[in-house]
């Protein structure tokens, strides 16, 4: 049987002790992470589908951009995109209007029914966000956020570098 001491302190979960290397804790925590991100998303539906969501606030700081700029950003091959964005011109979050520079290629521009689908979705999660963090410090909660962008970014330029 295990001395007090020795047990581990079931609030703490199942982490990797602090001892071991950086990027094995980096792998074991992030791929927790990312299965909670995923429990969460399924237990509360947000209204939208999550590309949908993200491609709208790409629209939102930046609207009227060609399917091609927004599958970069998100990291999704053209045709992807292009069916995300059919769908949800069929459901009139966007638009597509062609480029009479290029008959192949257009822009996609949110519509209003988008701005207002994106910000229920938005208010949605950040009370989520909020409930998360509520025990963090406004300084942890930056840092983390600060180093959290780092990350995707370095991920984003990861994942657009070419073979």
């Amino acid at each position: 049987m295990k001395r007090r001491s020795e047990q581990k302190d079931p609030s703490l979960g199942n982490h990797l002790p602090a001892t071991c290397p950086s990027a094995e804790a980096l792998e074991y925590e992030l791929a927790f992470l990312v299965r909670r991100m995923e429990a969460l998303r399924r237990r509360f539906h947000y209204g939208l589908e999550r590309a949908h969501y993200l491609l709208l606030i790409l629209l939102e700081r930046n609207d009227r951009q060609s399917v091609g700029a927004l599958a970069d950003q998100v990291n999704l091959d053209a045709s992807t995109v292009t069916r995300q964005v059919a769908a949800m011109k069929n459901a009139g979050l966007v638009e597509k209007h062609d480029n009479p520079d290029d008959r192949r290629g257009g822009f996609v521009t949110i519509t209003e029914a988008g701005r207002d689908a994106a910000a229920e979705v938005r208010e949605r999660r950040l009370e989520r966000v909020e409930e998360g963090f509520k025990n963090w410090s406004e300084e942890d909660r930056r840092e983390f956020a600060r180093l959290t962008a780092r990350y995707n970014d370095q991920l984003r330029d990861m994942l657009n570098e070419e073979d």
